[in-house]
């Protein structure tokens, strides 16, 4: 299946394509992948391994923690992101101006 990634976890192998992806979380070398779907699924890596599988035009890693999809962003500030499922993501300090200027070249190409 071209165009989707293989989530392997243990025994378990999840296929998702990376627009499906609204975010990942990162924690103790494990990575959380959320879904459109609701789902989520742990793997085993590290998020700037990970991020080199996903379209480099649509993510923007907001945090050491954190990659967002930016078609899931419905706004972003200073404290964080807002999806459009209004659940809140953090966007650190130092990331935060080059976010920013990722998230707009993205908005611009969309309008």
């Amino acid at each position: 299946m071209d165009g989707f990634i293989t989530l392997k976890w243990r025994s378990r192998r999840v296929i998702v394509a990376p627009e499906d992806i609204i975010y990942v979380e990162s924690y103790n070398r494990h990575l959380v992948i959320h879904t459109s779907d609701g789902s989520e699924t742990e793997i085993v890596g590290k998020l700037s391994e990970f991020i080199k599988l996903l379209p480099q035009e649509d993510f923007v890693i907001t945090h050491k923690s954190f990659a967002v999809n930016m078609n899931y962003i419905s706004c972003f500030d200073k404290d964080g992101v807002i999806l459009k499922d209004s659940s809140e993501l953090p966007v650190s300090v130092r990331k935060r101006s080059r976010a920013l200027m990722i998230f707009d070249d993205f908005s611009e190409r969309g309008s």
